[in-house]
């Protein structure tokens, strides 16, 4: 793992290494995260650390309970609350999106379903072009707001499906991101919505089932 360099803000890089931390399963959940340990780990003074959890918390990656700091834990019912925020923003970005859509944003589209295309369903780059998928569409909204509360929800699902799955997990999705496609192109926003809805829905079923088995 990486320490503190000092050319660079130095709380904004102790979040980044504590997050990484989180994400990545070596912080494990409900697990105490000790000031003075952490900022011995890093190489940094604990106001550094201190400033890093406070961010941390503002994330909700970490908790503050009866004194002590502790990784978040989620629970199924946090996976169905994250899920249905989820849906309703997506929706809101799709419909958005069909206003803002352009010949780059298409191209970018096709792009990504042709790499989707050809990869392994036990790839885990499928995650990653799953993510761009409805990264695309998120940022063509362009409502700085919308992406930033997408952004924020992106990072706890993924770490849900870390921290409860125990690995990547992604459905199978490529028919309905055609879908989508082809009604962005098309610019029928009803349908776009109708269609990104059920996705997400789908996603939350899949994980569900997969947290349940």
């Amino acid at each position: 793992m990486s320490k503190i360099v000092k050319s660079e803000s130095l709380h904004l890089q102790a979040y980044h290494l504590i997050k990484e931390l989180i994400m990545n399963g070596e912080l494990k959940p409900s697990e105490r995260v000790v000031e003075a340990k952490m900022a011995s780990k890093l190489g940094t003074s604990r106001g550094t650390v201190r400033e890093a959890i406070r961010m941390l918390i503002q994330d909700g990656l970490l908790l503050y309970n009866d004194g002590f700091v502790r990784v978040y834990e989620p629970t199924v019912d946090d996976v169905v609350d994250i899920f249905q925020c989820r849906e309703s923003l997506e929706v809101l970005a799709v419909r958005l999106a069909i206003k803002n859509f352009s010949d780059d944003i298409k191209e970018q589209l096709i792009a990504n379903l042709e790499k989707t295309k050809k990869v392994k369903q036990d790839s885990a780059e499928l995650g990653q072009l799953d993510q761009e998928f409805h990264t695309i569409i998120i940022e063509a909204s362009n409502n700085d707001q919308l992406i930033k509360l997408l952004e924020a929800i992106k990072v706890k699902t993924h770490y849900m499906r870390i921290s409860m799955v125990g690995g990547e997990f992604y459905p199978s999705f490529i028919e309905e991101h055609e879908k989508i496609y082809e009604k962005l192109v098309n610019k029928n926003e009803e349908e776009a919505a109708d269609i990104m809805s059920i996705h997400i829905k789908n996603a939350l079923d899949g994980v569900l089932l997969h947290i349940k088995s």
